[in-house]
């Protein structure tokens, strides 16, 4: 009797042992939004074989498509050359949103050059003057409201940037980071909770700086975008990739160990993290923090000419 009763109590106790489960949190995943993101690492083909912009021109459909010039020093050249492009594309409605200064966007009458927009397309520049300009105007406002409505939102380079919850700012590339290096962050416009987006990734070296703005917290999913290269957020919580480079994917729940906050001298160390490097064909479940692969349709073999 006594054997039977302690048989029963073991089984008791490993039933009350929960599986170790790697869960993300719950807000490392974007909104449900009906709309889509579609986020380039900057540099995307204009001319010939263009798949990001052909995919950003496909989405105006009948609507307009707005460029934001705001982050750059050059609005007008970098309106004329998207203008060219997506009209060339096919899209009938392309208008420009530019300001020099935060108070010529915060009037609500503004709020209507957003009528009838499909697709707003951040342009690339400096990110801090799209936040300190755009970031909390009724325009703003409105935009994440096209958004959560069907809309698609598009940015490149700092474009890109501004996406994410927490924007990356500033950090050197090409090296590995110090403890109290330049490395900056600062909220984007939120549309990615959880989120930190890099851009121009491979060109110019910048894995460091995103290992060390997910080592200071975590919690947030680092996504490092090459040049020519875009991610397609469709479904709310997963995203698939487009163009000719890669996308790496920075994962810190795993994280042992960090000297991020130690106030000492020399190079970060981050222990446990997980990287993920994906391409063309390669989806990503952001709930879950998993990869997956989509191997491209064969092509059907056409039938041999009769002789």
């Amino acid at each position: 009797m006594a054997k039977s009763s302690s048989a029963i109590r073991e089984r008791i106790s490993r039933k009350r042992k929960a599986p170790t489960v790697n869960v993300p949190p719950v807000n490392s995943a974007p909104c449900d939004a009906k709309g889509t993101l579609v986020i380039i690492g900057g540099n995307e083909c204009k001319e010939g074989h263009r798949p990001i912009l052909d995919d950003v021109a496909r989405r105006a459909g009948s609507g307009k498509l707005l460029v934001a010039t705001l982050a750059s020093e050059e609005p007008e050249e970098q309106w004329e050359e998207y203008s060219r492009v997506f009209k060339g594309l096919g899209v009938k409605k392309v208008e420009q949103l530019d300001a020099r200064r935060r108070e010529d966007l915060v009037g609500d009458d503004l709020v209507r050059r957003l009528d009838g927009v499909s697709v707003v397309f951040f342009a690339g520049g400096d990110q801090m003057k799209i936040t300190s300009k755009f970031g909390g105007t009724p325009l703003c406002t409105r935009m994440r409201d096209l958004y959560q409505n069907g809309a698609t939102i598009a940015g490149t380079s700092s474009g890109a940037s501004v996406m994410s919850d927490v924007m990356l700012v500033a950090g050197q590339g090409g090296e590995s980071q110090e403890v109290d290096g330049s490395l900056r962050l600062a909220p984007g416009l939120g549309l990615l909770p959880g989120i930190i987006i890099d851009q121009h990734f491979a060109q110019r070296g910048r894995i460091g700086r995103l290992i060390a703005a997910v080592a200071q917290n975590p919690r947030c999913l680092g996504i490092g975008i090459d040049e020519d290269t875009g991610l397609i957020f469709e479904a709310a919580a997963k995203f698939r990739i487009l163009g000719s480079g890669a996308v790496y994917v920075v994962d810190g729940t795993a994280i042992t160990f960090t000297n991020a906050a130690q106030e000492q001298q020399g190079k970060l160390s981050a222990h446990g993290m997980i990287i993920h490097l994906l391409s063309e064909q390669d989806t990503f479940d952001l709930t879950t923090r998993t990869p997956l692969n989509t191997p491209p349709k064969k092509r059907k073999r056409e039938p041999a000419p009769a002789q």
